[in-house]
């Protein structure tokens, strides 16, 4: 094997590990973004999109009936 395709293989390995982790970091992150959204955290005057999608269809259909 050259001495090019030895460095060639080289990167290309740590690129694969460097992929390997961004995509790890990404979902650790995916992951805290929800527990905190779960938790209330920093939306928690928002509440979750579930529940504000809920709770607008229910204050739509309370205000059509009065």
């Amino acid at each position: 094997m050259s001495n090019d395709a030895q460095w060639k293989a080289l990167v290309a390995t740590k690129q694969l590990e460097i992929d390997k982790l961004k995509r790890l970091l990404k979902d650790k992150e995916n992951q805290l973004e929800q527990k905190r959204i779960d938790e209330g955290g920093w939306v928690s005057g928002l509440g979750s999109t579930k529940n504000r999608k809920k709770n607008k269809r229910f204050e739509q259909s309370d205000s059509s009936d009065k």
